[in-house]
């Protein structure tokens, strides 16, 4: 199989459980946000949004993350960049694109609980709301994350041997 991609709003699951697979099958992880940090020479996406703005960081998604999704590898995607015209396409080429969602609660919880990111605003919420369609278009599977890791776990391997 090629890669295996995990889409999904910030605060999914998708950076631990595509670690969590990565090392379960001895395969390289790739965090797109990392990814593109070090393109745009930031060491954090706060600083990076600052300086070059969502414009400049979307710009940089759509050059680096369709090279990407050709590798071999279990990778990360940040959650705008499933938005953009040529990420999709590219994503369109993939066998596994899993699609990470969990309740909203969980998901203000998460977040709160980074130092990377500011709080979820209303705002952010609308933008949740209004990507989950879009993710959903898509995504080959779906895995809610709002339960217990293990369950999220099984589910992912569930599907990925019936595509194997």
């Amino acid at each position: 199989m090629s890669s295996i991609v995990f889409i999904g709003y910030r605060g999914s699951g998708k950076s631990t459980l595509g670690k969590w697979l990565a090392a379960d099958r001895g395969e390289q992880f790739i965090d797109t946000d990392d990814v593109v940090l070090a393109h745009l020479g930031f060491s954090t996406v706060s600083k990076a949004w600052q300086s070059v703005g969502e414009d400049g960081w979307r710009e940089a998604e759509e050059l680096l993350i369709p090279k990407m999704l050709e590798k071999k590898a279990v990778i990360s995607l940040g959650g705008g960049s499933p938005m953009l015209q040529q990420v999709a396409t590219a994503l369109a080429k993939s066998k596994a694109v899993i699609h990470l969602i969990s309740s909203q609660e969980a998901t203000v919880s998460r977040i709160a609980q980074g130092d990377d990111r500011p709080a979820l605003s209303a705002s952010d919420l609308e933008i949740r709301l209004e990507r989950l369609p879009t993710y959903g278009s898509l995504a080959t599977f779906t895995v809610d994350t709002s339960c217990p890791i293990a369950e999220s776990k099984q589910c992912i391997l569930e599907f990925l041997d019936s595509v194997d």
